[in-house]
């Protein structure tokens, strides 16, 4: 099985990168092939540009990093997404890289004006951190499971998706729950 991470966070000391760490470690455990994509490190520009944009209406790439990470996304047979919450949603990197990777004709087309996902994996596991309960984005009208789940990454073809979540991240308690959740969950 082939795992990919994709991870967006800048800081290397941060919760989220010891959450990469772990989940990595805990994937290769179980005899999987992981590969990650670390946004800030590649130094991805999330910016769609001009060039960007004459290329996207063909299904073609401008941006060769972005190509790449399609590549990369075809071959994996699940997806990791770990990010931290701001604003009750992803950081822009991960915007940009669902604007300029998930392009028609490589993750998705469209047939008799349906959208139909072509990623051969059928799985996600989306970890997140913030300082807000899962009630509060519930509220909020539940951006992470009815954007990122049910919208985009079943767009592309994943239907199989959990979302585990740490409502206090600076909350010792609370990250020693998250990564039991998380061992729990690759463990299974």
């Amino acid at each position: 099985m082939k795992s990919l991470i994709i991870y967006a966070h800048p800081y290397e000391g941060s919760f989220n990168n010891f959450v990469l760490s772990k989940t990595k470690n805990l994937l290769i455990e179980k005899g999987n092939l992981v590969d990650v994509i670390d946004l800030n490190s590649d130094g991805f520009n999330p910016v769609m540009t001009k060039d960007d944009l004459k290329l996207f209406s063909k299904g073609e790439y401008f941006d060769s990093l972005a190509s790449n990470y399609a590549k990369r996304l075809k071959e994996a047979d699940e997806l990791v997404l770990i990010f931290p919450i701001w604003w009750y949603g992803e950081p822009a990197i991960l915007k940009g890289f669902y604007d300029k990777v998930l392009l028609k004709g490589h993750t998705y087309d469209e047939v008799d004006h349906q959208l139909k996902g072509l990623l051969k994996a059928d799985k996600a596991t989306i970890l997140t951190t913030a300082n807000i309960t899962e009630e509060i984005f519930k509220f909020l009208g539940d951006p992470i499971k009815n954007v990122l789940s049910n919208g985009i990454l079943n767009t592309v073809g994943i239907n199989n998706v959990s979302w585990i979540h740490c409502s206090t991240v600076h909350d010792n308690s609370s990250r020693d729950e998250y990564l039991n959740k998380i061992e729990d969950h690759f463990n299974k």
